[in-house]
């Protein structure tokens, strides 16, 4: 390694004090929209990937390294960390973890053969890139004003850079990891919920779970599905639920509202007791009810189960849950009915409605998309 490369990378810190350097833009752009990285070699990629950046990991908190193959101090101190912080995440699902190797000195030393080599060395399944060489400057390291390596980037689940700088401690980062996970979940301030005493208010704010729908029944009217779902609708029902007939005509007139603005419905059929129905039966049901999109079918209870009846005593299951995007829950209504009305003797139905309605709206506001540059 030449002498420039040893005295950059353990003297990184230090060069950011001194007269000639501060005389350039500031190094890191923490706080700031994360920029698109524009790497275009990978490995580790899902087999319908080519290339990967920052929208690929919206609603996610993502740990990105630069480094170097040749940095003593990538292999001293970051890509240790970088092994301590997956192990330690393992099993979540909204944590991510990048490396790239920004080449800016040494090209033949750092080549994308020599990043993929280092990749190997750690056991590293995670995506790897490479970035950079004697005619192209590494467009990540413009972007995001990267010093040098190990340089660790931050990026919160709103896409914003939160940590932009030389390397941190494992714990350190862990802490900001942590910190940032939780403080995505915090609830919108223009979105009202229902008082704690109404029941089912503790999930609110909480993670909505993974439910896998294997079966779905599609009836006439679908609306055109939006290019971005930006909130889901889940609202379980049965026929033989008196209020569930007076709130699936609601369900329907959000479906035809906002459905191509952004809002997807999952209407959950649960039979009960629960056991074995047929398409033609829930499908009759549906329509005579007057709801008109598709249907998915608990016939078990277990979707149903595992999103609310196993977090606590429930009064009922036609239980109505608003999720964000990031799969995070914003609004739940714990049944058993809803609907307009302008009826006084139907206040409390009408007040819910509207307020379910004005939180799907606020969650459909959302920014524009990011620039490339």
């Amino acid at each position: 390694m030449t002498n420039s490369a040893l005295l950059w990378t353990a003297l990184g810190s230090l060069l950011l004090q001194s007269p000639a350097v501060a005389q350039q833009p500031a190094m890191g752009i923490a706080g700031t929209k994360a920029p698109n990285w524009g790497v275009a070699q990978w490995i580790n990629l899902p087999q319908d990937k080519q290339a990967i950046d920052v929208a690929d990991f919206k609603g996610k908190v993502v740990y990105l390294l630069c480094f170097q193959s040749w940095c003593p101090g990538c292999h001293a101190r970051g890509f240790p960390t970088l092994l301590q912080l997956i192990s330690s995440y393992d099993d979540t699902d909204d944590v991510a973890f990048v490396a790239v190797q920004t080449t800016f000195e040494g090209f033949a030393a750092n080549s994308a053969q020599r990043a993929w080599e280092t990749a190997r060395r750690y056991k590293l399944d995670i995506p790897i890139g490479h970035d950079g060489s004697a005619q192209k400057r590494s467009t990540l390291m413009q972007r995001y004003r990267t010093g040098g390596t190990p340089w660790v980037i931050i990026i919160d689940k709103q896409g914003i850079v939160r940590r932009n700088g030389f390397h941190v401690p494992a714990q350190e980062a862990r802490k900001m990891i942590d910190s940032l996970r939780e403080e995505s979940l915090a609830a919108p301030a223009n979105i009202e919920t229902l008082p704690q005493q109404r029941g089912g208010q503790d999930r609110v704010g909480k993670k909505f779970p993974k439910l896998n729908f294997g079966r779905w029944i599609g009836v006439e009217e679908q609306p055109r599905e939006p290019k971005r779902v930006k909130a889901t609708l889940y609202r379980w029902w049965t026929d033989t639920c008196p209020y569930c007939r007076s709130s699936l005509p609601a369900i329907e007139t959000l479906r035809r509202e906002y459905a191509s603005k952004g809002l997807r419905i999952v209407c959950v059929y649960h039979p009960k007791p629960p056991r074995k129905v047929s398409d033609e039966a829930v499908i009759a049901v549906a329509k005579r009810y007057g709801y008109h999109g598709p249907v998915a079918v608990d016939a078990d209870w277990s979707r149903l189960t595992k999103a609310y009846l196993s977090s606590g005593q429930r009064a009922a299951t036609s239980v109505t849950f608003l999720v964000d995007e990031r799969g995070v829950t914003r609004f739940l209504h714990p049944g058993p009915v809803f609907f307009a009305s302008e009826d006084p003797q139907h206040a409390r139905e009408n007040a819910d409605y509207q307020l379910l309605k004005r939180a799907i709206e606020a969650l459909l506001v959302q920014e524009g998309e990011q620039s490339d540059d």
